[in-house]
């Protein structure tokens, strides 16, 4: 399973931490690209949530700008989070479909956000749905989002999706993410309150003598 977290900015350090713990990095809109993210898994994350957090309507502009600077940079992503409407059953996935199949319809990595309200078979009875993205990203509230994971995760996988699990940044979490077969999933908290030890201990359980050949390989000779 692999972890994103967001963009370490102008930190060495932070950056340093990532590509340790064979992290990706989750870009959100708006976001101030940094160097140095070669070799190190991008995704971006419409920047939907943070809008919705703060009393916004989604940023399109933000949008488009943060993918300028990434392609500038000249990162690739793994996927790209569909715009979507946080918490807003199937006037998401409508809104979701709109941009899919209109000024997104030449990108081939799109992730469907699924959010409260949203049923299965909305998704994956609907081979226009789901055909149309290469990925499911699991958003909405944090209730809904856990109850209804394990069902999202086998359905995608039957789908032969990758199914991405939004905010899950505590110990617990990821060991619950993991357990249920997700593929990957994103936490800020990681990189903003320096909780590498949180990821550290997640790999270390999975994998005990993993971060000691790491830090053994890249110690100097």
């Amino acid at each position: 399973m692999l972890i994103f977290t967001g963009c370490p900015g102008g930190s060495q350090e932070k950056l340093g931490h990532i590509k340790r713990l064979g992290m990706g990095v989750m870009l959100s809109a708006p976001e101030v690209v940094p160097k140095g993210l070669s070799g190190v898994r991008c995704a971006l994350d419409n920047g939907a949530y943070q809008s919705w957090l703060r009393g916004f309507p989604f940023m399109e502009s933000r949008f488009w700008e943060t993918i300028d600077k990434a392609y500038a940079a000249g990162i690739s992503f793994d996927f790209v989070v569909c715009p979507d409407i946080v918490a807003g059953g199937m006037r998401s996935l409508d809104f979701s479909m709109e941009w899919a199949n209109g000024k997104l319809q030449t990108a081939q990595r799109l992730a469907l956000a699924v959010q409260d309200g949203i049923p299965f078979d909305a998704v994956f009875n609907d081979p226009s749905v789901f055909k149309r993205f290469s990925r499911l990203f699991i958003g909405g509230t944090v209730e809904w989002k856990w109850e209804t994971a394990p069902e999202w995760v086998r359905r995608g996988h039957e789908s032969n999706l990758p199914v991405h699990i939004g905010r899950v940044g505590t110990l617990p979490n990821l060991e619950a993410a993991e357990k249920i077969g997700a593929d990957s999933v994103d936490s800020t908290n990681f990189v903003r309150h320096d909780a590498w030890e949180t990821v550290e201990a997640f790999v270390n359980k999975r994998q005990p003598s993993l971060i000691s050949l790491l830090a053994k390989r890249d110690k100097p000779h």
